[in-house]
């Protein structure tokens, strides 16, 4: 009985359920301890001797040798990289370029339309400032050409933007801040049509400045507005750079006294008759009108002085 009950066999053990592989844990688990230990003494061993930075170091050898292994590898990565890396930053670039093009772009077209802005108000200013000095001597309405054109069967007119709501009405004179620019021959509530001087049906009544001789200035009908003059008095001779300006006429209408016309630039004698024709270059250019004065009242002048007889001196 004894015997029965004495060391269990190993076949009392699988019966148990335990597992032989339990019976040599403990021993497994030293060993693996041993081996940490072993592998971390050898780590910290390594880095004290790398630590001395000498030529002498026992791990410069590993590190040459995984330099010469490694070392090409990564070189023939960089290199593989290389052109991807290249051809984004390209695009990058690129990218960077046409925005810049295009902000450079705008601020070159909104530099040339202020530089063209600035270019026509500066002119019209100039126009105006000149139609402020002639303000002293004629009553007048500032205007803008607004078109060109034979609309009402005439070949020289222009179109301005006033008309009798502005006080204009027909056959009144139109001028700019350099001379004559013509005559106003049709309106409506808010435009006018004006006659050039240089129009074939245009004939001007002109006072030479030098001699005060009296004659008449007609248009050739020409882009260039070019005048001919005659004289009143056929004995008369105009000169070459003689100045031309208006004698006015009844009522100042269709036009005012002392407006300049142009000046005198070549002198032909009249054959087989006598006197001579002399060809004006108008002070106004037709083809460069903008800013013009219709002048729409008597000329602003103080009262004429009376002149008396004096007594002699017996009385």
């Amino acid at each position: 009985m004894l015997k029965d009950l004495g060391t269990p066999t190993r076949s009392a053990f699988r019966s148990a359920g335990t597992p032989l592989r339990s019976v040599g844990t403990p021993r497994t688990l030293r060993r693996r301890r041993t081996v940490l230990v072993l592998v971390i003494l050898a780590c910290l061993t390594l880095i004290v001797l790398d630590a001395r930075r000498s030529a002498g170091s026992p791990v410069e050898p590993l590190r040459e040798g995984a330099a010469s292994v490694f070392g090409p590898l990564e070189s023939t990565a960089s290199s593989a990289r290389q052109p991807v890396d290249n051809l984004r930053d390209r695009f990058a670039e690129m990218d960077r370029l046409k925005a810049e093009n295009e902000k450079l772009k705008k601020s070159n077209e909104d530099l040339t339309q202020q530089l063209n802005t600035s270019d026509y108000a500066r002119n019209r200013a100039q126009e105006l400032d000149k139609l402020l000095k002639l303000a002293p001597a004629f009553a007048m309405t500032p205007a803008r050409v607004i078109g060109v054109g034979s609309a009402q069967s005439f070949n020289h007119t222009v179109t301005i933007d006033a008309g009798t709501a502005d006080g204009v009405h027909v056959d009144m004179t139109v001028l700019n801040g350099t001379g004559l620019v013509g005559r106003v021959v049709r309106t409506t509530q808010g435009t006018a049509t004006v006659l050039l001087i240089g129009d074939r049906q245009s004939t001007v009544g002109g006072r030479l400045n030098a001699s005060m001789a009296l004659g008449f200035v007609s248009g050739r009908g020409d882009v260039a507005g070019t005048l001919d003059y005659k004289l009143v008095d056929l004995k008369a001779r105009p000169k070459v750079g003689d100045r031309i300006v208006t004698w006015g006429s009844s009522g100042n209408a269709p036009y005012v006294p002392g407006v300049p016309i142009g000046v005198v630039t070549s002198v032909t004698p009249n054959e087989g008759a006598l006197g001579s024709t002399a060809t004006i270059k108008p002070y106004v250019d037709p083809t460069r009108i903008d800013t013009v004065g219709v002048v729409t009242g008597p000329p602003a002048r103080a009262p004429r002085t009376q002149l008396k007889p004096t007594a002699g001196k017996g009385n």
